[in-house]
């Protein structure tokens, strides 16, 4: 039980601090996207990306600072734990797909059919 404070750390500066830190950030990016007017905007996909990505590690290593996980097989796990770190690919793809121009690029590149765009205006208030 020597890795206690360890778990409890990680949990904390790979979890709760980037989930606090994405969700006030997000929360003013929206603000300032409803005053001019865009809300073609996704604020929660990235916060529920790293929830769904980092929740079972941070559960299953809550769950073994107080309790025995050797019923579990290692097999099972490692998969919160090999989960965890492909969240900087799993962000990459999030980030990239939500970008219109990425999106259109990769159509055009996969079928060579170019997609119109619809004019946009650029109202700012």
């Amino acid at each position: 039980r020597n890795y206690i404070t360890f778990l409890f750390a990680l949990s904390i500066f790979n979890f709760m601090i980037p989930g606090f830190i994405m969700l006030t950030a997000y929360q003013s990016i929206h603000q300032k996207f409803k005053k001019s007017g865009h809300y073609k905007f996704n604020t929660g996909l990235p916060l529920k990306t790293l929830a769904i990505c980092w929740g079972p590690y941070c559960l299953l290593s809550f769950y073994a600072a107080v309790e025995n996980v050797m019923f579990i097989s290692p097999k099972y796990r490692m998969i919160p734990a090999v989960i965890a770190k492909t969240v900087p690919t799993v962000d990459a793809f999030v980030y990239a797909l939500g970008n219109e121009n990425y999106r259109g690029g990769i159509w055009q590149f996969l079928t060579g059919q170019k997609i119109e765009k619809a004019e946009v205006d650029n109202k700012t208030k």
